[in-house]
């Protein structure tokens, strides 16, 4: 018997109600902003667990081709004139990716440069090297929001089988996730450029109950360059590799975390030698501690948050689908809380970016969408000593 997806629901509600709030706000000023979140959390807790039940097969093509061909739409012909003060003219993000990918281009160092709003350039080299093929191709990183969107309709059903109940949450999102309608109109990718890392943790977790150590090597490489987009995505690999241990033994969440890690390493230290203070996406650290470098106090607030996880992770022992989507959803939310935190402690209103959060998004998707599949039987989980004879050839 299928879960009740209500509360999950309404919990996806509220984190799209918190991460639109300004927005919402620039839209229309409080009241919008109140409405849009009671609005959101109702048309989710409502809508979405009547149409898994009842929305025709045939209808969810359309569905998925009207939202993308919208979306793609609204990106091409940008901000209206008249909502350009609400929703922003640009994309500082996205100018920060063609930036950088020029310069890598140029074989210049890419950290030096500048968006057009003379702001350094901070998204992380996985973020440079998941950009690239869209810049490439149409000279603008802001289209790889479409893909990553569309990648996320897999993820969520399993494979490539439409289903009314996850079609239908994705299509509310896609279309009715206020932050993501703006993201997409301008280019930003706080909410899209979390879905390779999404697929990433669903192919580890797969890879991790499986036979082959190379394709569990294999999944954890992907996870390292999936997550090297922005600091906090380290969280995810965490996550990721107490779930792993949970479910078959610390061996191979070693090889997920060591894996994910090394890729971080090689993808950041290379920038590194260029010298620390050059590394622009250090910048990000200013919206939590006020400081763009690595200080005392971004060394302590990184290790509570990772002491906190791991204790929280030790309690609560996410090993399902929807255990993990929550909990990285919640570390991902982190910032938002982080900055306001920040604000309510005397900080200026200035620095408060409630969309710092946004990242949560696709993993909560993913959480909700668990409990609109049909249930299916549950596979038996291999013990440790079981995947490691299987794994492993006895000595000779």
């Amino acid at each position: 018997m299928r879960q009740d997806p209500r509360l999950p629901a309404a919990t996806l509600g509220v984190l799209l109600a918190v991460i639109s709030w300004h927005t919402a706000w620039n839209l229309g000023g409080p009241a919008t902003a109140v409405g849009y979140a009671l609005a959101a959390t109702a048309v989710l807790v409502l809508v979405v667990p009547r149409m898994a039940d009842t929305l025709p097969a045939a209808v969810l093509p359309v569905l998925v081709g009207g939202c993308a061909v919208a979306l793609a739409a609204a990106f091409v012909a940008g901000v209206p004139a008249a909502y350009g003060d609400a929703l922003g003219a640009g994309s500082d993000r996205a100018d920060a990716l063609n930036v950088a990918l020029s310069q890598l281009a140029q074989s210049r160092y890419p950290y030096t440069a500048t968006t057009y709003l003379d702001n350094p350039i901070t998204p992380l080299p996985g973020a440079l090297l998941l950009a690239a093929p869209f810049w490439w191709v149409t000279g603008n990183a802001g289209w790889q929001n479409l893909a990553w969107l569309l990648l996320l309709l897999p993820v969520l059903h399993g494979g490539r089988r439409l289903r009314p109940g996850p079609t239908v949450l994705w299509a509310l999102v896609a279309v009715g996730g206020l932050e993501v309608i703006r993201e997409f109109v301008v280019g930003d990718d706080l909410v899209t450029g979390a879905v390779p890392a999404l697929a990433a943790t669903v192919l580890t977790l797969r890879a991790a109950r499986g036979r082959s150590a190379w394709g569990l090597a294999g999944a954890a490489i992907l996870l390292g360059v999936a997550t090297c987009t922005r600091p906090h995505m380290v969280l995810v690999v965490v996550v990721v590799a107490a779930a792993v241990g949970l479910s078959v033994g610390a061996r191979r969440a070693a090889v997920v975390g060591a894996g994910a890690l090394l890729v971080w390493a090689a993808l950041v230290v290379p920038f590194l030698l260029g010298g620390i203070t050059r590394f622009s996406p250090l910048h990000t650290v200013a919206k939590v501690t006020g400081d763009r470098a690595i200080t005392a106090g971004i060394v302590v607030v990184a290790l509570g948050t990772l002491a906190l996880l791991l204790l929280a992770l030790r309690a609560l022992r996410p090993s399902s689908p929807e255990a993990v989507g929550w909990a990285c959803a919640a570390v991902l939310f982190a910032p938002s809380v982080l900055s306001l935190a920040r604000r309510l402690l005397g900080g200026p209103a200035a620095d408060v970016d409630l969309t710092l959060g946004a990242a949560a998004v696709p993993f909560a998707v993913w959480a909700v969408a668990s409990r609109l599949l049909p249930p299916s039987p549950r596979p038996t989980v291999p013990t440790a000593q079981e995947v490691d004879e299987k794994v492993l050839p006895a000595p000779h």
